[in-house]
């Protein structure tokens, strides 16, 4: 399931949203591109981590792309979100995120996002300092909502003890390309 539009610089651009701890420390550790949901004022907001020159590369009206993909993999359900922004259409940024079901935090982020009527977009440097929020409507809330009703249930249908979402994720990953 996937939806396109163009994102803009917001005209009255959202104040910075501050990391938390957490998340800052994560930030840190992980690679130059990161795609991570997290909660805020605003409802589940994605939070992407790139450098420099790729941020000032999306600013102005720039055509991207939002994919949800629900896998449902013996040990896991995952659903797998992928953001293409297209600032050069030969190789656009392509970003990606994967949710777990049975993590509170992910399970309430991803509720959140598929009802919510924007994606909210929130970019950061390699220093984590805040250089860009975009948004982009979420138009197919019903299908997301739908997909994420799916890996509710097929969760529900596997035991505890064979639920393994890292080793399911780790299987996506082996499946799907950037």
């Amino acid at each position: 399931m996937g939806q396109e539009g163009t994102i803009g610089d917001n005209d009255q651009p959202l104040q910075p949203f501050e990391l938390p701890e957490v998340l800052r420390d994560f930030l840190r550790q992980a690679g130059d591109y990161v795609l991570v949901t997290n909660a805020s004022d605003q409802g589940t907001i994605y939070v992407v981590k790139a450098p420099e020159k790729d941020i000032a590369s999306i600013r102005g009206n720039i055509p991207m792309q939002v994919t949800h993909e629900l896998y449902k993999v013996p040990q896991a359900p995952v659903i797998r979100s992928v953001v293409r922004i297209y600032d050069d259409p030969r190789h656009p940024l392509v970003l990606e995120t994967f949710t777990n079901i049975r993590d509170e935090e992910q399970r309430h982020n991803f509720d959140t996002l598929s009802s919510q009527p924007k994606y909210i977009f929130t970019f950061y440097n390699e220093q984590l300092t805040h250089r860009l929020t975009k948004s982009l409507d979420n138009t197919h809330r019903k299908q997301t909502a739908s997909l994420f009703r799916q890996a509710l249930l097929a969760s529900s249908r596997i035991p505890d003890r064979r639920y393994d979402f890292d080793q399911a994720k780790a299987a996506v990953m082996r499946r799907t390309i950037m």
